[in-house]
């Protein structure tokens, strides 16, 4: 069943395979009445629309967002995120461009899925207005505001990048590619790509924990692990990372690193004391034998 409000948005359900396909095609915009419906482009989308069309999808199909398109309100961005999170089963794909207002439509994805030649935009809000001083320094403030909304729909999506560095991404008015996208946690995967397991390791929080606490241009910094404990480790990471609340675990443990390098000592000492292999354990290593899978054999 195919049902279609314009050459730009449409709506597919299958009920065999208890799917539906949205496609946003098109600029997002507030609903308009009257002369104003006439005179509006045919691509418009509002967040009325899609919700009242996502209303009539059963509760068990999965949805998939297919999005190209420019941005528009963020009013009706947020409107559309917010109608789409309610559900659980919803799959995010970037076609082409979801820029400005549609990136924060990705994100409402639970999977969120680039296409290698597509990009993200972020920028902070914007607004034309007229007025006095007060009135002016008012609008500003507001957009402060209006822009940590979108900020807010980013972050809950499971970005791993601290405040400072999305707040320079957004001022730098920023194009994020596929592999961007996908390495700051915007996106779940990039499409038609195979990752093997050494790049599934690298796209991880927790390896990107393990590899700060690890690295060797840190002074007093070693790892002692031979090829075959090193395997077991990278079959540990590929196995934690499966785990949604350990991913949000390690990416806020990341956060933690990047803030205090003290904790990032500690928590290296912590790491060597279960993983040295020097041929006297340690009594972390009796006490806790293996914690990491390292068990003798």
């Amino acid at each position: 069943m195919k049902t279609k409000n314009n050459p730009y948005f449409a709506i597919e359900t299958s009920e065999e395979e208890l799917t539906a396909d949205i496609y946003i095609f098109g600029d997002i915009a507030s609903k308009r009445g009257g002369l104003n419906k006439l005179l509006a482009p045919s691509s418009d989308q509002s967040s009325y629309d899609l919700a009242q069309r996502v209303a009539n999808i059963p509760e068990d199909y999965a949805i998939v967002v297919h999005i190209n398109s420019n941005g528009g309100e963020l009013k009706e961005g947020l409107g559309i995120y917010n109608v789409l999170k309610e559900r659980d089963n919803v799959t995010t794909i970037c076609e082409g461009f979801a820029a400005s207002a549609a990136s924060v439509i990705f994100c409402a994805g639970k999977s969120r899925i680039m296409q290698p030649a597509s990009l993200l935009f972020i920028h902070q809000a914007w607004m034309t207005t007229s007025g006095n001083s007060d009135q002016l320094s008012k609008a500003a403030e507001d957009l402060k505001i209006i822009t940590n909304a979108a900020k807010a729909a980013y972050k809950e999506c499971g970005i791993n990048i601290d405040d400072d560095a999305l707040d320079q991404l957004l001022k730098n008015e920023t194009w994020i590619t596929p592999e961007n996208a996908l390495e700051m946690g915007f996106a779940t995967s990039i499409a038609d790509v195979e990752d093997d397991e050494e790049e599934g390791i690298q796209n991880s929080a927790m390896h990107s924990l393990m590899a700060k606490v690890t690295k060797e241009e840190q002074p007093g910094w070693t790892m002692h692990l031979d090829p075959a404990a090193s395997e077991l480790f990278k079959g540990y990471l590929d196995a934690v990372t499966k785990s949604e609340d350990l991913f949000a675990l390690a990416t806020k443990a990341l956060n933690a690193l990047d803030s205090n390098p003290e904790i990032a000592i500690k928590v290296k000492g912590f790491v060597d004391s279960f993983i040295a292999t020097d041929s006297t354990p340690t009594p972390a290593q009796v006490e806790n034998k293996g914690f990491f899978g390292f068990k003798e054999v």
